[in-house]
C-alpha cells in the first residue's frame, strides 16, 4: 500500500508540473526560453562538412540539475560559427539552470563523459 500511494504522489506532481501548478507562470515560461535557445543551438551545430575527424568537434548541451552538461553534440568545425554556437550553448546552460531551480528539478548526478568526437558517413558525431 505504502508503494501504491508513494508511485501516486509522484504521478500527482507531474501532473501538476505539467498543468503548471507546481511552479507557476515563472517557470514554465523560462522551460519555453531553454526549449527555444536548445532548438537554436541545434540549428547552429551543423555536423555536416568536414572531410575528417580531426575537423570535428563536442560541445557540452544543456545543464543537468546536479551540475554539468546533460548530453553532448557534435558538429563540424568548417561548417560551424563556433563562437555564435559557444554564445548560444552558454545562454542554454543559464536558461535550463535558471528552469531547474525554479521547478526545484533535481538529477540522479550521475556522470556525464565528454565522448570523443566521431566521423561517420560525412557527419561529425558525438556518440
Amino acid at each position: 500500500m505504502r508503494f501504491r500511494l508513494g508511485r501516486l504522489s509522484a504521478w500527482a506532481v507531474v501532473g501538476l508540473m505539467a498543468a503548471g501548478g507546481a511552479w507557476g507562470a515563472s517557470g514554465s515560461k523560462l522551460k519555453q526560453r531553454a526549449d527555444k535557445l536548445a532548438s537554436q543551438a541545434r540549428a547552429l551545430a551543423n555536423p555536416r562538412g568536414c572531410e575528417q575527424v580531426e575537423e570535428c568537434a563536442v560541445a557540452g548541451f544543456g545543464h543537468k540539475a546536479c551540475g554539468g552538461p546533460r548530453e553532448y553534440i557534435g558538429y563540424c568545425t568548417r561548417t560551424t560559427d563556433v563562437k555564435a554556437l559557444r554564445s548560444k550553448l552558454d545562454a542554454l546552460e543559464k536558461a535550463e539552470r535558471a528552469w531547474q531551480q525554479e521547478a526545484g528539478i533535481k538529477s540522479k548526478c550521475g556522470l556525464t563523459r565528454k565522448p570523443v568526437p566521431r566521423f561517420e558517413e560525412g557527419m561529425c558525431l558525438a556518440r
